[in-house]
């Protein structure tokens, strides 16, 4: 329990299997933590629920999802479960992350790295030379396009010809 907000700092709900497999390959493809990943869907995905998805899987197996809630992430999961009075607080994460796994994988980038994103399409537009950090190291040049990989529906920005994942590139400037 985390005395100074009376709210416990850790999460654990009980979610289909679907939605852990789904978790852990974004965790892998973005190169960033499982309690990450889980804090940023929670809070950029609370107001896009989708029980639907919930009720027609019942076939699917059940596993545990537990995380740590972020320090900051504390007070705005405390306003969440107050604007979702209506359901447990198992439900609401259990829809949050449903909502979050039914997306394909370039729309939940989307959600997650809109800043980022946002940022790489104004310098596209001004043909802006960017100073990247990529898995490859430093890369400097102009945008040539951004676009979804037909392959695995992740979102990727080709910078000097060479093609490189949004969600793994860092911007120096």
């Amino acid at each position: 329990m985390l005395r100074k907000y009376t709210e416990k700092s850790n999460i654990k709900v009980l979610v289909s299997k679907y939605v852990k497999e789904i978790l852990e390959e974004d965790t892998k493809h973005f190169n960033i933590p499982k309690y990450d990943l889980c804090n940023r869907i929670l809070i950029k995905f609370f107001l896009r629920t989708d029980t639907n998805f919930s009720r027609l899987t019942p076939f699917e197996e059940k596993e545990y999802l537990q995380f740590s809630l972020q320090k900051d992430n504390i007070p705005r999961y405390i306003e969440l479960k107050k604007l979702m009075k209506d359901k447990t607080e198992s439900e609401m994460i259990r829809e949050i992350f449903v909502s979050y796994t039914t997306l394909p994988p370039f729309l939940r980038e989307i959600n997650l790295f809109e800043e980022k994103i946002v940022f790489l399409m104004t310098a596209k537009k001004e043909y802006k030379k960017l100073k990247l950090y990529t898995d490859e190291g430093i890369i400097e040049g102009k945008i040539n396009s951004l676009k979804r990989n037909e392959i695995n529906n992740y979102l990727e920005v080709e910078i000097n010809s060479k093609k490189y994942y949004i969600s793994r590139v860092e911007i120096i400037n």
